[in-house]
């Protein structure tokens, strides 16, 4: 790792003209045609344009990267902020920005008074949640300090947008302590006629004033896990458990509860809990089951600090299970395909269709209604498959060729699946009550084993009609599925579900706790069927691999930091949504019109979820 500081620059004003013609020659002449070292700059600059060149970087982007600022970079953030609290009231009203990067070179934090400074750097997107990456925006001292690992300055043309030539900045390299592992940059900004040596030194100093803070940050986070797990073990041969947002550690009874799912579990349930001082006895959720347990938090020195020691009570004690749990031991489960049946549901399903009832299984897209209803025939009908007919595509001009289709089936005592019944016509509807009327017919004569449904119907009954919803409310007895947000605390199981059937390679890809517990946050508009498509193309991209929180499509990767919208934020991103509407999609235009700067527009759409 070579951390060795880049000297001071010197050299008078004057060679910034000298410097801006060595970047258009280099442009203009492209890289073979200048040979290396005969840029006539200094090398780590001629190094960095070269990159910068090589990945089509534009000089004057019309727009950069940008992505909300998560709960990952808020531990780095902390450790900084006291550090820009300090620096703030010795410089005052001296024209300096303060800049944090994370390790990808994403602006987290940014400290700048003077107004039109500010409004340069803002016309720069040098503002928090913009990539300042080496391939986003060329050479800068975010960036640059990121590809060299090393501290360095780079001064007015040496910058490789163009917006950005009025500006000298001096950068540093934050490295994480104990591993070495480098976690983000800072860097002071300041006009090019107003920097000195000084501007140089103070940021590797501050640097290292960061550094100390997350070493100092990090012995709080491990002191508060030894005393959680002090206080829970003092004499018990229950099963313990420690968790913190990054770690989780258990006794030796403990041990067959630590996992990824686990701690997924554990910390999205305990942190969301309103917990109250002192130990509380609470249900908690586990992979295999909801157990009572006696839980106490620990606090830290900060509230990401918090841990949470968790005594496992014996299996007499558990609470009734919940939805989204699995039970163990049951008389009768349906195959893991079924993977929205929770223990309600199904024991639902299950006496429904062994009272040889109609059944409508009711649920909003993606819910896995017809994965259900195949699972319950290959559980109750081994012998025979059920016929399968989409009311939503059968031939307009055979109206009536899946009806005779499915009244055969019934005569022959074979089952009918009935799919997307809410999309059934209004002349369809005594069709369907001669189905039943049919089933009913052929139930008198079934022997004892084929006792069960002959017909099933799924349907989406918020989306479906009036005369839909009186035919399915009379005739059949409804089963709803729950959507994937109400079960949020069975997605770890639903992955592996997911996971056993994919084939050899695939199904042995894994998933963090951070991963999960992003899973878990996530809305899921698409239900189990989002889910399945995720987790299929995040095995497929890395079979046998772990996926980890950064390779998770972008949109989830923000889920854990979602929250509602206040009234004034909705009002907010109601006018954003108009002026943007009015611009047709112009965001320059509508920025103007909005009264405010671009790259603040930009801040808003992503915080205020407004795609565009």
């Amino acid at each position: 790792m070579n951390t060795s500081a880049e000297p001071w620059p010197t050299g008078p004003a004057a060679d910034q003209q000298r410097i801006r013609q060595a970047k258009d020659d280099l442009l203009s002449n492209g890289l073979l045609a200048v040979r290396p070292s005969a840029v006539g700059v200094r090398d780590v600059i001629e190094r960095s344009w070269r990159r910068s060149l090589g990945d089509t970087v534009p000089t004057r982007p019309d727009e950069i990267p940008y992505q909300e600022i998560d709960g990952h970079e808020l531990e780095l953030g902390r450790a900084a902020a006291t550090v820009f609290d300090r620096l703030s009231d010795h410089i005052g009203e001296v024209r300096v920005a303060m800049f944090l990067s994370d390790h990808t070179g994403k602006i987290i934090m940014r400290r700048v008074s003077e107004p039109s400074q500010r409004s340069v750097l803002d016309n720069a997107f040098a503002a928090e949640g913009f990539d300042f990456s080496e391939t986003s925006i060329g050479t800068n001292g975010l960036g640059t300090v990121i590809a060299e690992r090393r501290p360095l300055v780079v001064r007015g043309s040496e910058h490789y947008n163009d917006m950005l030539e009025p500006i000298t900045c001096a950068g540093t390299p934050v490295f994480e302590p104990f591993t070495g592992r480098l976690v983000g940059t800072f860097s002071l900004a300041c006009y090019t006629v107003d920097a000195t040596p000084l501007t140089y030194a103070v940021a590797i100093d501050v640097g290292r004033q960061i550094e100390s803070n997350l070493t100092a940050m990090r012995g709080a986070k491990e002191r508060a896990l030894i005393q959680a797990y002090l206080v829970a073990n003092q004499g018990e041969h229950d099963p313990v458990l420690v968790v913190n947002e990054r770690v989780m550690f258990a006794n030796t009874a403990g041990l067959t509860y630590v996992s990824s799912d686990s701690h997924a579990l554990l910390w999205t349930h305990l942190s969301d809990a309103p917990l109250e001082r002192g130990p509380q006895r609470i249900g908690i959720p586990l992979p295999t089951a909801w157990r009572e347990a006696v839980v106490e938090r620990v606090d830290g020195s900060h509230e990401s600090d918090a841990a949470y020691c968790v005594r496992l009570l014996p299996a007499d004690h558990d609470p009734p299970h919940r939805a989204g749990t699995v039970l163990t031991g049951s008389a009768i489960r349906l195959p893991a395909a079924s993977l929205s049946v929770t223990p309600d549901v199904q024991t639902q399903l299950i006496d429904a269709i062994c009272s040889r009832d109609c059944v409508a299984i009711d649920g909003g897209p993606g819910t896995g209604k017809f994965h259900a209803a195949s699972a319950v025939y290959r559980t109750f009908r081994t012998h025979v498959s059920p016929l399968v007919i989409d009311v939503s595509c059968h031939r307009r001009d055979d109206e009536s060729g899946w009806f005779s289709a499915a009244s055969e089936a019934l005569a022959e005592d074979r089952p009918v699946i009935l799919r997307h019944v809410q999309d059934l016509e209004p002349r369809e509807v005594n069709r369907v009550k001669a189905l039943v009327q049919c089933q009913d017919s052929a139930g008198s004569t079934a022997t004892a084993g084929d006792r069960c449904a002959a017909l099933v119907m799924t349907v989406d009954l918020d989306a479906a009609e009036e005369h839909v919803q009186s035919l399915v409310g009379q005739l059949a007895t409804i089963v709803r599925l729950p959507t994937l947000r109400e079960i949020q605390q069975q997605i770890p199981q639903l992955v592996g579900h997911i996971l056993t059937g994919l084939p050899d390679g695939r199904r042995e890809t894994t998933f963090s706790s951070e991963a999960l517990q992003a899973l878990i946050a996530w809305s899921w508009p698409g239900n189990v069927a989002e889910l399945s498509r995720t987790v299929e193309d995040l095995a497929c991209r890395m079979p046998g691999g772990v996926v980890r929180l950064t390779d998770l499509p972008t949109r989830l990767q923000h889920a854990r930091s979602r929250r509602q919208l206040t009234l004034m934020e909705d009002a907010e991103r109601q006018a954003i949504i108009s002026a943007l509407h009015r611009s047709g999609g112009n965001r320059t235009e509508a920025a103007q019109a909005l009264g405010i700067g671009r790259t603040t527009l930009y801040r808003k759409m992503v915080a205020l979820r407004i795609d565009a």
